[in-house]
């Protein structure tokens, strides 16, 4: 339990830094506004991939059934997902799925997670999302041959 903690904190602290140095290449003067724009999209969308890749706990509170209960996955998803082995081939496939759903469901899937008790990795999400003014997109969409 102890060693879950310390690894939840040091990866929210990884992501959370990220997320302020985004945050702050963000903020610099820049005449290409648009190129920098892109390249900080670019950033939110590997960070967010990969911040949830490597934190999120499908086996929590069966999160692939309450996925699946609010229509965020269809039952052909879930199944496809729990027939792998792995748990980071869970998550890759889940994080798959997710770049096909709406801005919508993203959010749901984050209120979805925080309410399997992985709060904080729902928060960095939304802090990382907030910081760019980008709350109204799935970043998921934009991962398109992200690996893992």
């Amino acid at each position: 339990m102890h060693a879950d903690y310390e690894r939840d904190t040091d990866v929210t602290d990884v992501a959370a830094t990220e997320s302020l140095q985004v945050a702050a290449a963000a903020s610099q003067t820049d005449d290409d506004v648009t190129g920098r724009e892109a390249l900080l999209l670019a950033g939110l969308v590997r960070m967010v991939y990969h911040f949830l890749a490597h934190t999120i706990d499908i086996k929590r509170s069966n999160l692939l059934d309450k996925l699946a209960a609010k229509d965020i996955l269809s039952s052909d998803e879930r199944q496809k997902i729990k027939e792998l082995k792995k748990p980071d081939a869970k998550a890759r496939s889940l994080l798959m799925m997710l770049r096909e759903k709406s801005s919508a469901q993203f959010e749901s899937f984050l209120t979805t997670v925080s309410e399997t008790g992985q709060q904080s990795v729902a928060g960095v999400v939304r802090e990382a999302l907030y910081t760019l003014d980008d709350t109204e997109r799935n970043p998921l969409q934009y991962s398109h041959g992200m690996p893992a």
